[in-house]
């Protein structure tokens, strides 16, 4: 497998955001937090020595992330929380980190060319 070179960050969305999903449409009463959290954002971001570094860059970037996740869910933006700090990033999303990526996709594509 070939091993990319990059920290998956991935965002999943906790019982605060579901809880304004649902008091901002009824079409999402019958979401619950285990659907919500079961296909999550997935980020490929730099490699960090530790989680520490990775955090921080998540720091830096997290207003777009927050209006991505906002975006996806087709909501009016007039509904969308006016406040939108790390703070408040942090009480609606989960971000795990994963050191080891891979691309097994690469692997097919590469074999796919060797054998033509």
């Amino acid at each position: 497998m070939f091993e990319v070179d990059r920290i998956a960050a991935i965002i999943k969305p906790t019982a605060k955001m579901l809880e304004w999903l649902k008091n901002c449409s009824a079409k999402q009463e019958h979401l619950t937090l285990q659907n919500l959290r079961k296909d999550c954002i997935v980020l490929l971001i730099p490699d960090f020595e530790g989680p520490r570094q990775a955090s921080e860059y998540i720091k830096k970037v997290y207003s777009a992330i927050f209006k991505a996740e906002l975006l996806s869910w087709q909501i009016d933006e007039n509904l969308w929380p006016e406040d939108r700090n790390f703070d408040l990033f942090r009480d609606w999303f989960d971000v795990e980190f994963h050191s080891l990526v891979y691309d097994v996709a690469y692997l097919e594509e590469l074999h796919k060319i060797e054998s033509d």
